[in-house]
């Protein structure tokens, strides 16, 4: 079996960087509960959430993640004839074994295939219309993102953010009602208040969660590392002889149009996009070896 070619990508690292913040941020939410619950040692509250994150490595998470998030299944007898095989050569190919990763479907009818965890591969149902060389390619894409940690890091950034970004979901909930409630009232007083109150949570929500000074920055970054990953991914399938085919796959996304909406965005929303256009990674595909830095 060749030499597994695993390595962790600059970006997974750059993500896990950004996201300091809103955890830091999150950390402060469960002291301030450790302080509440057990004041004589509010410590241990954040210490045993921080502990928490290992469940991200139980093998069980990813498959309820994906069932839950991504709504994947099992595959069906037929699937699982054409994609075991096909997973295997992507591994053989690696030099990982096949066995570590568990193949999923998902109902849909567009062409798509996904990471979760550690564990974790999926693909639609249309992706497996295509024909079996390209589904292959498909696979190798998506290992390269769990050989380059990309989806496990996501993942224990997503569950070490989870407090803080539950706070402020429901300080917005509420602030939101307020408003509302001004509002139905009806006179200027109410109008004020309300006003006050939704500037006083705010500020609160800036204190405990002072992230959102930084959203404006961050987001963008989070995105741009994202995309890179996206690229660093092509590489790996390309490194293990599947440049062609996967060209293939995106040649055929253009031709559906998949790269005309994004085409129009507006600047701000192709900054804040998880993938890469089309045509930047069949770009990329195309240099050669020694011309990919940092991609």
């Amino acid at each position: 079996m060749p030499r597994t070619r695993r390595r962790f990508d600059l970006s997974a690292v750059t993500e896990l960087l950004l996201g300091l913040p809103t955890v830091l941020s999150s950390l402060l939410v469960f002291f301030l509960a450790g302080r509440a619950l057990v004041p004589q040692t509010p410590w241990l509250v954040p210490a045993l959430w921080l502990l928490s994150g290992a469940v991200v490595f139980v093998p069980a998470t990813d498959v309820v993640l994906a069932a839950l998030a991504h709504r994947l299944r099992k595959p069906t007898a037929a699937e699982r004839a054409l994609l075991e095989p096909l997973l295997e050569e992507v591994c053989g190919a690696a030099g990982v074994e096949p066995g570590r990763y568990w193949l999923r479907v998902q109902n849909s009818r567009e062409i798509n295939a996904m990471a979760v965890g550690g564990h974790v591969v999926g693909v639609s149902t249309a992706a497996l219309q295509l024909p079996r060389r390209q589904v292959e390619a498909v696979l190798a894409h998506e290992l390269g993102h769990h050989l380059a940690g990309h989806t496990r890091i996501s993942l224990l950034r997503w569950w070490y953010e989870l407090p803080a970004r539950v706070v402020v979901r429901v300080v917005v909930l509420v602030a939101t009602g307020v408003l509302v409630a001004g509002r139905a009232i009806g006179t200027r007083a109410a109008a004020v208040t309300s006003l006050l109150l939704v500037v006083a949570l705010a500020v609160a929500a800036v204190v405990v969660s002072p992230w959102l000074l930084l959203v404006p920055v961050v987001a963008p970054l989070l995105a741009l590392a994202s995309r890179r990953g996206e690229l660093h991914a092509d590489r790996v399938a390309a490194e293990l002889g599947y440049g062609p085919l996967l060209l293939e796959v995106l040649q055929r996304w253009v031709k559906e149009g998949h790269d005309d909406a994004r085409a129009r965005a507006p600047m701000r929303a192709r900054m804040l996009a998880s993938h890469p256009s089309c045509a930047q990674r069949i770009s990329r595909l195309r240099r050669p070896p020694g011309r990919n830095p940092g991609a």
